[in-house]
Protein backbone atom coordinates (compact mmCIF):
# COMPACT_ATOMS: atom_id res chain seq x y z
CA UNK A 1 0.00 0.00 0.00
CA UNK A 2 1.40 3.40 -0.98
CA UNK A 3 1.31 6.17 1.59
CA UNK A 4 1.15 9.87 0.92
CA UNK A 5 4.14 12.00 1.90
CA UNK A 6 4.17 12.50 5.63
CA UNK A 7 3.55 15.98 6.97
CA UNK A 8 5.98 17.33 9.52
CA UNK A 9 3.01 17.19 11.89
CA UNK A 10 3.10 13.39 12.27
CA UNK A 11 6.78 13.41 13.15
CA UNK A 12 6.10 16.19 15.66
CA UNK A 13 3.22 14.20 17.15
CA UNK A 14 5.52 11.24 17.70
CA UNK A 15 8.21 13.45 19.25
CA UNK A 16 5.58 14.88 21.60
CA UNK A 17 4.39 11.37 22.52
CA UNK A 18 7.95 10.25 23.30
CA UNK A 19 8.56 13.35 25.39
CA UNK A 20 5.35 12.68 27.33
CA UNK A 21 6.43 9.08 27.97
CA UNK A 22 9.88 10.12 29.19
CA UNK A 23 8.29 12.77 31.40
CA UNK A 24 5.75 10.33 32.83
CA UNK A 25 8.46 7.77 33.62
CA UNK A 26 10.74 10.49 35.02
CA UNK A 27 13.54 9.46 32.70
CA UNK A 28 16.93 10.55 34.02
CA UNK A 29 20.53 9.38 34.34
CA UNK A 30 23.70 10.41 36.15
CA UNK A 31 27.41 9.82 35.68
CA UNK A 32 27.32 7.80 32.45
CA UNK A 33 29.92 7.57 29.72
CA UNK A 34 28.92 8.48 26.17
CA UNK A 35 28.30 4.86 25.19
CA UNK A 36 26.38 4.19 28.40
CA UNK A 37 24.23 7.25 27.77
CA UNK A 38 23.36 6.11 24.26
CA UNK A 39 22.43 2.65 25.56
CA UNK A 40 20.32 4.17 28.33
CA UNK A 41 18.36 6.38 25.93
CA UNK A 42 18.04 3.49 23.48
CA UNK A 43 16.42 1.31 26.16
CA UNK A 44 13.98 4.08 27.08
CA UNK A 45 12.97 4.60 23.44
CA UNK A 46 12.52 0.84 22.99
CA UNK A 47 10.27 0.71 26.06
CA UNK A 48 8.17 3.56 24.65
CA UNK A 49 7.80 1.75 21.33
CA UNK A 50 6.79 -1.49 23.05
CA UNK A 51 4.28 0.37 25.23
CA UNK A 52 2.83 1.82 22.01
CA UNK A 53 2.35 -1.69 20.59
CA UNK A 54 4.91 -1.36 17.79
CA UNK A 55 7.48 -3.86 16.54
CA UNK A 56 11.08 -2.74 16.82
CA UNK A 57 13.78 -3.32 14.25
CA UNK A 58 17.19 -2.31 15.56
CA UNK A 59 19.98 -1.37 13.16
CA UNK A 60 17.44 -1.52 10.35
CA UNK A 61 19.00 -1.28 6.86
CA UNK A 62 18.03 1.69 4.72
CA UNK A 63 19.05 3.05 1.33
CA UNK A 64 19.96 6.63 0.55
CA UNK A 65 17.88 8.10 -2.26
CA UNK A 66 20.57 9.75 -4.37
CA UNK A 67 22.34 7.37 -6.78
CA UNK A 68 25.95 6.76 -5.71
CA UNK A 69 28.83 8.21 -7.67
CA UNK A 70 32.06 6.32 -8.24
CA UNK A 71 35.04 8.07 -6.67
CA UNK A 72 38.68 7.18 -7.21
CA UNK A 73 40.48 5.31 -9.95
CA UNK A 74 42.37 2.12 -10.63
CA UNK A 75 41.25 -1.12 -9.04
CA UNK A 76 39.65 0.48 -6.01
CA UNK A 77 36.54 2.62 -6.25
CA UNK A 78 34.56 4.19 -3.45
CA UNK A 79 30.89 5.09 -3.72
CA UNK A 80 29.29 8.27 -2.44
CA UNK A 81 26.76 8.26 -0.81
CA UNK A 82 27.51 4.85 0.71
CA UNK A 83 25.67 1.88 -0.70
CA UNK A 84 23.95 1.12 2.57
CA UNK A 85 23.25 2.62 5.97
CA UNK A 86 21.41 1.62 9.11
CA UNK A 87 18.76 3.31 11.23
CA UNK A 88 18.99 2.99 15.00
CA UNK A 89 15.31 2.03 15.01
CA UNK A 90 12.59 1.30 12.51
CA UNK A 91 9.29 1.16 14.40
CA UNK A 92 6.71 -0.90 12.56
CA UNK A 93 3.10 0.13 13.19
CA UNK A 94 -0.18 -1.48 12.13
CA UNK A 95 -1.90 1.85 11.54
CA UNK A 96 0.63 3.75 9.46
CA UNK A 97 4.01 3.76 7.74
CA UNK A 98 7.06 2.74 9.79
CA UNK A 99 8.82 5.35 11.86
CA UNK A 100 12.51 6.08 11.27
CA UNK A 101 14.32 7.01 14.48
CA UNK A 102 17.91 8.01 15.20
CA UNK A 103 19.61 8.61 18.56
CA UNK A 104 22.67 10.81 18.42
CA UNK A 105 24.95 13.10 20.38
CA UNK A 106 26.84 14.66 17.46
CA UNK A 107 25.37 17.45 15.37
CA UNK A 108 27.41 16.59 12.28
CA UNK A 109 26.38 12.94 12.05
CA UNK A 110 24.70 11.08 9.19
CA UNK A 111 21.43 10.94 11.15
CA UNK A 112 20.01 14.00 9.38
CA UNK A 113 20.70 12.58 5.91
CA UNK A 114 19.13 9.23 6.74
CA UNK A 115 16.04 10.78 8.32
CA UNK A 116 15.67 13.24 5.42
CA UNK A 117 15.48 10.40 2.90
CA UNK A 118 13.08 8.37 5.04
CA UNK A 119 10.78 11.41 5.34
CA UNK A 120 10.88 11.88 1.56
CA UNK A 121 9.65 8.29 1.23
CA UNK A 122 6.64 9.15 3.38
CA UNK A 123 7.91 7.78 6.70
CA UNK A 124 7.70 9.82 9.92
CA UNK A 125 11.25 10.68 10.98
CA UNK A 126 12.33 11.38 14.56
CA UNK A 127 15.78 12.42 15.79
CA UNK A 128 16.50 12.05 19.52
CA UNK A 129 19.45 14.39 19.99
CA UNK A 130 21.18 14.53 23.35
CA UNK A 131 23.78 16.97 24.68
CA UNK A 132 25.26 20.01 23.00
CA UNK A 133 23.89 23.07 21.26
CA UNK A 134 21.40 22.74 18.41
CA UNK A 135 22.60 24.29 15.17
CA UNK A 136 21.66 22.17 12.17
CA UNK A 137 18.50 23.03 10.30
CA UNK A 138 16.11 20.14 9.98
CA UNK A 139 15.01 18.72 6.61
CA UNK A 140 11.33 18.60 5.71
CA UNK A 141 9.37 15.94 7.55
CA UNK A 142 11.91 15.49 10.37
CA UNK A 143 11.27 16.25 14.05
CA UNK A 144 13.95 16.53 16.73
CA UNK A 145 13.54 15.93 20.48
CA UNK A 146 16.42 17.46 22.42
CA UNK A 147 17.54 15.91 25.72
CA UNK A 148 19.91 18.53 27.23
CA UNK A 149 22.40 16.28 29.01
CA UNK A 150 25.22 17.95 30.91
CA UNK A 151 28.81 16.76 30.99
CA UNK A 152 31.52 16.83 33.65
CA UNK A 153 35.20 17.40 33.07
CA UNK A 154 37.74 14.59 32.86
CA UNK A 155 36.69 11.91 33.18
CA UNK A 156 33.79 12.97 30.98
CA UNK A 157 30.46 11.78 32.34
CA UNK A 158 26.94 12.75 31.29
CA UNK A 159 23.86 13.46 33.37
CA UNK A 160 20.29 14.40 32.55
CA UNK A 161 17.71 15.93 34.85
CA UNK A 162 14.29 14.23 34.79
CA UNK A 163 12.63 14.95 31.44
CA UNK A 164 9.70 17.35 31.58
CA UNK A 165 7.00 18.40 29.16
CA UNK A 166 9.08 21.42 28.19
CA UNK A 167 11.93 19.48 26.53
CA UNK A 168 12.57 21.19 23.21
CA UNK A 169 11.01 19.82 20.03
CA UNK A 170 12.03 21.26 16.67
CA UNK A 171 10.73 20.28 13.26
CA UNK A 172 11.23 20.85 9.59
CA UNK A 173 8.53 21.81 7.13
CA UNK A 174 6.08 19.39 5.54
CA UNK A 175 7.25 17.25 2.63
CA UNK A 176 5.68 18.63 -0.55
CA UNK A 177 4.18 16.43 -3.29
CA UNK A 178 6.80 17.79 -5.71
CA UNK A 179 9.66 16.82 -3.38
CA UNK A 180 8.12 13.40 -2.88
CA UNK A 181 7.81 12.79 -6.64
CA UNK A 182 11.39 13.93 -7.26
CA UNK A 183 12.63 11.64 -4.47
CA UNK A 184 10.82 8.66 -5.95
CA UNK A 185 12.43 9.34 -9.33
CA UNK A 186 15.91 9.58 -7.81
CA UNK A 187 15.24 6.46 -5.77
CA UNK A 188 14.54 4.51 -8.95
CA UNK A 189 17.77 5.84 -10.43
CA UNK A 190 19.67 4.57 -7.43
CA UNK A 191 18.11 1.11 -7.68
CA UNK A 192 19.11 0.94 -11.34
CA UNK A 193 22.65 2.00 -10.45
CA UNK A 194 22.87 -0.70 -7.80
CA UNK A 195 21.84 -3.36 -10.34
CA UNK A 196 24.40 -2.07 -12.83
CA UNK A 197 27.20 -2.14 -10.25
CA UNK A 198 26.20 -5.61 -9.05
CA UNK A 199 26.71 -6.88 -12.59
CA UNK A 200 30.30 -5.64 -12.75
CA UNK A 201 33.02 -8.36 -12.91
CA UNK A 202 34.14 -9.54 -9.51
CA UNK A 203 37.74 -10.38 -10.48
CA UNK A 204 39.78 -7.28 -11.06
CA UNK A 205 36.72 -5.06 -10.97
CA UNK A 206 35.83 -2.19 -8.70
CA UNK A 207 35.83 -2.82 -4.97
CA UNK A 208 33.13 -1.17 -2.88
CA UNK A 209 34.33 0.67 0.16
CA UNK A 210 32.33 0.05 3.34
Amino acid sequence: MAFEPTAAGESETLATALRAYLSKTRFTFTGLTGKETTRCITRAVAEWAKASGWRIRCEAPMRYIDPPRALGAGCRICWSPPWSAYLDFRLVRKDGPPVALEIDRAEDSTAVDKLRDEALRGHPALWVRWHGALRAELPAGVARLHLPARSSRSPVRYSLAPVTGTAAITLGEAVTPKARADALHRDQQRIAEEKRAAALPRDGGPIRCP
